[in-house]
């Protein structure tokens, strides 16, 4: 099998010079070398800012999936979930800034919002993706960072009448010691006469996976001795021992949390793509993508609640305690269980006719549907530990913090299945996602001379999106709170799976009890029947529900002009593009009016609060708004190896779909009482940007590029968080407002190089590294924890490093990527915000081609056991801590 390269076809869209026609190469390479030369070649001949990555092979991006091959890209970085690449950054905007297409049509996406997750995608089913950094009137996708444009196989296209790709393996993942089967298959036909064509593609995996991970489930909280958190016998302040001196306003962990998270994931997705030809002027193209994604997720971990017991030891510094010791109190231990099901499709269809050499229209109409299913059984159950006596300790500077606990009444009360107690529940709940959207488009080309051409154009799009949440109501979540109704020992057992083996302080628990949640709450069925006590699955909740209605019509002109200056070629893409967006949010609120901690007979408190919230009031908003967007693109080609570059516009991004909702969420746990909501008033992120870049392709597959760039943000989104008193209880109140603007400014280096004029065998290497800086003054201030930040998702500095080899029926490759901390949640638990602290991590792949048509291979991911951290604030306040183990794979590849 062999693959064509050059130009994508979403690239050549955009950019293909006046007068001319997208053309194949007649080029027949594979493997990274060719994915290299492919990628270069889109970036030199596009008029705007693009760069690419390029399957290496039919079917065969290097990567889990396509966030991870984009990290490659200069000025890309992802935000890693749980050991897999899952949202892209651009310059330092985050995945709310970023648009995804397919083939130039808007993807639907199962999150709550417009960001797209990579983790559905499988990266077998693309050809490739580009990267549009600068827009042109005529790309879809309102963006301030970029818009990302996947595209999958073109039969018609291919230099090979028929090609075929498959593969096989198995992935080992480290921590879960399971073995993953990995299939995929990628086939492409044409006739001889290019007037019909046919490709499909196919991927099935099945993936087994288990991260350690040690968080602060609510993160950290202020509290001072007197307060009604240490309520004891009805005294305010009366958990606090003699021994402990008096304290104010002291930042302590609202709860330690130790888990075992297990991630069971099914997936399978298809392309493929139908063009018929019928005559020379005209071509019709029906494509469609389908990806369906299992997911199954446990998380079995500990959770110390310092709301019981009396607090007999505390060390401060700096306003931190940072030993605390509890006596009498009680340990929860918390397994949820989660069902993730997502559906996403893609249909569409093309059609291009071109009657003359100087004109050219396209008709397109596209449908896209997002899924997510699975809240009906979900379940979030919690077991207690009475009497128990339990510490934690922060001083060794770890971000897992010591921790330990006893029990009077038996041993090894971590593991023990004695005296174990029901607590709280939710049986059921969640939110399920459904996201339509339709689009319709027509776009002209007119070659006017030889050396201007008009574009015009038109949309029309609509998207739907619609979250249904189920709820238990407060009072049944919490029947069995602080209740001493023992659970039988029967259910429970060790997990046996040793916390962060060999890793993290030696002074911490490393096992506990696991059991099957769906037979607990069968016994809690009996429990609440022989009790009389409501215990139901979750409802619909009209509150956590809402629909946004979006409407789009955008129109737009452009223009390429090709000239001189003095010999150097000189081309200007001009264009103006109108948007206008009209919206319905719609959905139900309700108030808190009644907020207490619940205590139990004596007037201790059982770590809840009692809530009494207001009925249903349907509410609905509508809102419009009108973008001008002008855009503006030079390319002067100084010698035929040095191009520079000017890119200036006017762009602008919707709000994400969960800040136009009006759905809210009230949590209620002591120490961590929030409501937070939409707002539907708000209105779009709009920016200025200018960029200069220079690229100089010295020899053949090789490139060294700098850009700079600065970007003006007029108009931001921002959370704002105020504190909301009801009865007894505090609430932070977090509400998305419209804030003042900020500035963002960077630059961005890019080199690569096949080594091919150095002497065998060192003719086989080759590099393709990036560094990027981005810096912005915006300071928006966090009026709960007393601090600033910036934009959220902005790393500061980040790089990748990419070395192979590929001769001899060799392919190697090494890669290592890093990223600066970055503001992942400007308003968290507790209305703080969180970081997301520096990350590096180091790949391998290592391939040998057997024969022409045979290869075996096996890649390794996470080398290096890098560790995902997030905190609080500051690095010594842990928010989360996770360990996601290395992960290697093994198989065969056929190609004929």
């Amino acid at each position: 099998m062999a693959l064509t390269i050059g130009s994508s076809a979403s690239a050549q869209q955009a950019t293909a010079p006046q007068g001319t026609e997208p053309t194949n190469e007649d080029i027949i390479v594979t493997g990274i070398r060719a994915s290299q030369k492919a990628s270069i070649d889109i970036k030199r001949d596009s008029i705007s800012v693009v760069d690419s990555i390029v399957a290496e092979d039919l079917g065969k991006l290097p990567d889990q999936n396509v966030a991870e091959s984009l990290q490659r890209v200069a000025g890309v970085t992802i935000e890693r979930n749980r050991g897999e690449g899952r949202y892209i950054t651009v310059r330092g905007f985050g995945p709310k800034f970023n648009a995804v297409t397919v083939n130039g049509r808007t993807l639907a996406t199962d999150n709550n919002g417009r960001e797209f997750s990579f983790d559905v995608l499988p990266s077998e089913i693309i050809a490739g993706a580009d990267v549009f950094k600068s827009p042109q009137a005529n790309i879809n996708g309102a963006s301030i960072g970029a818009t990302v444009d996947v595209h999958t196989l073109r039969p018609i296209d291919q230099k090979e009448k028929f090609a075929f790709s498959g593969s096989a393996g198995q992935m080992w993942a480290e921590l879960a010691d399971k073995f993953n089967p990995e299939i995929s298959g990628v086939a492409s036909w044409r006739n001889e006469d290019r007037t019909i064509g046919l490709s499909l593609s196919g991927v099935y995996t099945k993936r087994d996976t288990r991260n350690d991970e040690f968080t602060i489930g609510a993160g950290h909280v202020r509290r001072s001795s007197g307060d009604s958190y240490y309520r004891a016998n009805g005294v305010d302040g009366a958990r606090i021992g003699p021994g402990v001196a008096p304290f104010s306003n002291v930042s302590m962990p609202s709860n330690l949390s130790p888990f075992f998270f297990e991630r069971s994931l099914e997936r399978y997705g298809f392309s493929g793509a139908l063009q018929v030809r019928p005559t020379d002027t005209l071509t019709v193209t029906l494509d469609g993508l389908y990806s369906k994604a299992n997911f199954t997720e446990q998380q079995t971990g500990l959770a110390y609640d310092f709301s019981g017991g009396t607090l007999v030891e505390q060390v401060v510094e700096d306003g931190e305690a940072v030993y605390q010791r509890y006596q009498g109190g009680f340990v929860d231990q918390i397994l949820q269980y989660d069902q993730r099901n997502v559906t996403t499709d893609q249909f569409g269809i093309n059609v291009e006719w071109k009657p003359v050499d100087t004109f050219k229209l396209k008709l397109d109409a596209s449908r896209s549907k997002a899924e997510r299913r699975g809240k009906e059984n979900n379940l979030f159950t919690t077991i207690r530990r009475k009497n128990i006596d339990h510490w934690f300790d922060r001083r060794s500077g770890s971000p897992i913090y010591e921790y330990g606990f006893t029990s009077p009444n038996y041993a090894n009360p971590a593991t023990n299945p004695q005296g174990i107690t029901a607590h709280y529940y939710i049986w059921g709940g969640g939110t399920d996602v459904d996201d339509k959207i339709n689009e319709y488009r027509a776009d002209a080309e007119w070659n006017a001379t030889s050396n201007l051409t008009f574009f015009t154009g038109g949309m029309i799009a609509n998207r739907k999106k619609t979250l249904t949440a189920d709820e238990m109501p407060f009072g049944e979540q919490c029947a069995y709170c602080g209740s001493n109704r023992v659970l039988p020992t029967s259910l429970f057992s060790p997990t046996n799976r040793n916390f962060f083996q060999g890793s993290g302080p030696d002074n911490i628990i490393r096992d506990w009890v696991i059991y099957n949640p769906q037979q607990l709450v069968g016994v809690i069925d009996q429990f609440a029947a022989a009790d009389g006590i409501a215990f139901n699955p979750a409802v619909f909740s009209p509150s956590a529900s809402s629909v946004v209605d979006e409407k789009v019509k955008i129109g737009y002109v452009m223009a390429n002009f090709e000239t001189l200056l003095g010999s150097m070629p000189l081309t200007i893409n001009a264009g103006l593009r109108y948007e206008n967006t009209d919206y319905t949010s719609s959905g139900a609120s309700r108030t808190v009016i009644s907020a207490r901690p619940r205590v139990d007979a004596n007037g201790n408190p059982t770590g809840q609060n009692d809530i009494i919230v207001s009925g249903i009031v349907p509410v609905s908003f509508r809102g419009k708004y009108d973008d001008w967007l002008p855009s503006l693109n030079v390319k002067l080609e100084v010698t035929n190896e040095l191009i520079l570059r000017l890119a200036a516009s006017k762009v602008m991004t919707r709000p994400t779909l969960t800040d136009l909702s009006p759905r809210q969420s009230i949590q209620t746990n002591p120490g961590n009482e929030t409501i937070s909501r939409g707002n539907p008033d708000l209105q779009p992120f709009r920016a200025k940007q200018v960029e200069l870049g220079a690229e100089w392709y010295f020899a053949d597959s090789s490139l060294l590029s700098f850009a700079a760039f600065y970007k003006k943000i007029d108009s931001f989104v921002t959370q704002i968080t105020t504190p909301q008193q009801v009865d007894q209880v505090t609430f932070q109140v977090t509400v998305p407002g419209n804030g003042k603007g900020a500035t963002v400014k960077g630059f961005e280096v890019g080199y690569r190089q096949a080594f091919s004029s150095l002497p065998a065998p060192f003719d086989g290497l080759g590099v393709q590294t990036s560094f990027n800086y981005t810096d912005s003054n915006a300071r928006y201030e966090n009026a709960v924890a007393n601090v600033s930040f910036g934009l959220e998702g902005l790393s500061k500095y980040s790089y990748s490093l990419v070395g192979f080899y590929e001769k001899y029926g060799v392919q190697a490759r090494v890669a290592y990527t890093w990223r600066d901390n970055f503001l992942q949640v400007a308003v968290g638990r507790n209305g703080e915000p969180e970081f997301f602290n520096s990350y590096g991590q180091l790949d391998a792949g290592l391939s040998y081609e057997v024969t022409p048509n045979f290869t075996v291979f096996a890649d390794a991911i996470n080398l290096n056991d890098a560790k995902e951290f997030i905190y609080s604030v500051s690095e010594d306040r842990t928010k989360e801590y996770r360990r996601t183990g290395r992960r290697l794979s093994a198989g065969v590849r056929v190609r004929f």
